[in-house]
């Protein structure tokens, strides 16, 4: 069985909350679906400095034109 979680929101998350819940049906899927998304960007973020620290070290720094790519690639 999955783990429960209390959450303490200020007034702010907690207008947020409502508001997801109101999309997403219910407030455990707006929660899911919030943390999903933000687990992605951090994983995109973190692949692409990975990927910057390798090249770099491979052959140097970037030039802007080659980070503007990582950018759009892992976007």
């Amino acid at each position: 069985m999955a783990d429960r979680t209390a959450l303490r929101l200020d007034d702010a998350a907690e207008a947020d909350l409502k508001f997801l819940a109101s999309i997403y049906g219910t407030q455990t899927a707006a929660v899911k679906n919030a943390l999903a998304g933000l687990a992605k960007k951090e994983r995109l973020l973190a692949n692409m400095r990975s990927f910057v620290a390798d090249t770099e070290a491979d052959s140097g720094p970037l030039t802007e034109d080659e980070l503007s790519r990582a950018r759009a690639y892992f976007q």
